[in-house]
């Protein structure tokens, strides 16, 4: 007996078939244009003004923060918005094909204009921004005071071979006076140590609850210590620097520029003297300015007032002491203000106004403003800001401290 299929037997598998790719098209153009906005969206936060609305600034700033942490995705995102457009095109999707478009643009600038500004502004290279840094760990760790039951401790980094002039720095690690650890800079704490000098890496006391002297305190105490254990780490007392970034760029300078103020003593029971030199990068310099012209107003005020104990219109006087515009003065060690200029949260123009009035004090003072970099580029060993950075660093800390 013959037996002959049904027409209809197949059915279901052949409609199916079509079901599916409906259905897997249907999930990339849903891809698509999901990497499309996403792309936009750091576009315009990367590229945007300021505007004077508090919450979407802020939004902006914090997004506009995370872009130079995507440089390897954006330029996939490129090639995909790319194959997107032509896609688009051929099958009649026009406002499919003009989000590709846009956003491969996008993609391309914010990849392309940083390099190319920063090309020519210094050597840089490619293969060293996709680089990994040394591994780096600390020689020893030590805790240099206990304050308020809390061990402050310090990571010593040890140099290969000590320079001649026997110096030491003290480094004083960001985070918005809230958070972050003495660990976050180890790539260049190991490649400071690596110039020469012997470097030590603090824990100081986070806010809140207020800390705006106590964590001054904290450094000046670490700063006592250090030159009290010169003799173990074959260091001199007198060649003592520090440097600091973010937050604690400004805890640097404080601490720098304040030795024998009465508001800000330490927080042990060390001498005060003063710093060989200071650096300070990407710090706050004026604190009352620092509200009013930043990218992410919302959020500075917030971690100010947490390290203030309140706002500026009850503590000005807190804000004007902590900042160190308001120390300027003859006498003051020479300082090194490194700045980005597409920084959202400090003001490009705060390294460049405290300088001015240094100078103006007969303090030897350089402000570098570095193209399109962002807020802790230093985060990144590879970045096009750490490269340029490297060496500015490196003739500051070759003058006023391994020289002696």
């Amino acid at each position: 007996m013959t037996v002959t299929a049904s027409p209809t037997a197949a059915l279901p598998h052949d409609a199916g078939e079509p079901r599916k790719k409906s259905l897997r098209r249907r999930v990339g153009r849903v891809s698509a244009w999901a990497i499309c906005v996403l792309v936009v969206v750091l576009g315009a936060a990367f590229f945007a003004p300021r505007l004077p609305i508090t919450p979407v600034q802020d939004a902006l700033g914090v997004i506009a923060l995370f872009v130079p942490w995507l440089t390897g995705f954006l330029m996939v995102c490129a090639l995909g918005a790319a194959a997107t457009a032509v896609m688009a095109w051929r099958s009649g999707r026009h406002a499919l094909f003009g989000a590709g478009v846009l956003a491969g643009l996008l993609a391309v600038l914010m990849v392309v204009v940083p390099w190319a500004v920063a090309a020519r502004t210094a050597e840089v290279s490619w293969s060293e921004y996709f680089a990994s840094p040394a591994a780096a760990t600390p020689t020893s760790t030590e805790t240099y005071a206990t304050v308020d039951g809390q061990d402050l401790k310090v990571d010593v980094y040890q140099p290969r071979a000590l320079a001649a002039s026997k110096p030491a720095l003290l480094y004083v690690h960001g985070g918005s006076w809230n958070s972050g650890t003495r660990a976050d800079s180890a790539p260049w704490l190991r490649w400071m140590s690596d110039q020469g000098i012997a470097v030590f890496s603090i824990d100081y006391r986070l806010a809140p609850p207020p800390r705006w002297q106590d964590a001054v305190g904290d450094v000046k105490c670490a700063l006592g210590w250090i030159r009290g254990k010169a003799g173990e780490y074959g260091i001199a007392p007198s060649n003592v620097s520090i440097a600091g970034d973010s937050a604690g760029g400004q805890l640097s300078m404080i601490a720098a520029y304040t030795v024998d103020d009465a508001q800000f003593p330490p927080s042990c029971q060390v001498p005060q003297a003063p710093v060989k030199s200071v650096m300070g990068w990407y710090a706050p310099t004026d604190l009352p300015r620092l509200l009013n012209e930043n990218g992410l107003p919302g959020v500075a005020a917030t971690v100010a007032s947490d390290y203030l104990g309140g706002g500026i219109d009850s503590h000005r006087d807190r804000y004007e002491a902590s900042s160190p515009v308001t120390h300027a003065r003859p006498g003051l060690p020479p300082t090194l203000l490194i700045q980005g200029d597409r920084d959202h949260m400090i003001p490009a123009t705060q390294a460049a106004d405290l300088a001015a009035k240094l100078d103006a004090a007969d303090v030897p003072a350089t402000a570098v403003t570095i193209p399109w970099a962002e807020h802790n580029f230093t985060g990144q060993w590879g970045t096009w800001g750490s490269q340029i950075l490297r060496p500015h660093v490196q003739r500051f800390l070759q003058e006023h401290a391994i020289k002696g």
